[in-house]
């Protein structure tokens, strides 16, 4: 037995149909016309199309992680087992060649570079277990961005810049 897929609210169909004609330039409904009817079922279709991929990623969901360094591409699928992708609740996710490299274990803990958030009285900070910290964030999304900077830089991957004066 096949389901029809959702059909979006007319109000909200009609919105997003008008928006996306809008940003293409499209005239069609800003003319009442019915020689303008074909231009608005296209877009309606359009609509109808745009709703129900959000719809079905919302009931599917997306199993793939990407790592958390940027530049890589390796993706994680997390409903499969995949040996030596680690995560981090305060970054998310690692490849086995970034994991090993940053989240090893040795003796040394200076040698790793494993994140976690730490609260305070009066702030969330962003620690690394070799001592550095991303300072006080206002966001988790500042934290992370400067906690993968320090990752690419501990990885030898970040680029030198020369100042300009």
């Amino acid at each position: 037995m096949t389901t029809a897929a959702p059909q979006p609210t007319e109000r909200l169909r009609q919105h997003l149909a008008e928006a996306m004609a809008k940003e293409a330039g499209s005239l069609a409904f800003r003319h009442t016309g019915t020689e303008w009817e074909h231009a608005r079922s296209e877009w309606l279709a359009h609509a109808d199309a745009a709703v129900n991929a959000l719809h079905r990623w919302e009931q599917e969901g997306t199993l793939l992680r990407l790592c958390v360094i940027p530049s890589c591409h390796r993706q994680l699928n997390i409903a499969e087992v995949e040996p030596g992708w680690l995560q981090s609740s305060a970054v998310g996710y690692a490849c086995p060649d970034h994991a090993a490299a940053l989240w090893a274990d040795t003796e040394d803990p200076r040698d790793q570079h494993v994140p976690q958030w730490k609260r305070g009285h009066t702030n969330t900070r962003l620690h690394c277990s070799c001592g550095w910290d991303a300072g006080p964030t206002m966001f988790r999304g500042h934290g992370t961005a400067l906690w993968q900077a320090h990752a690419l830089t501990m990885l030898g991957l970040a680029e030198d810049r020369e100042t300009v004066k």
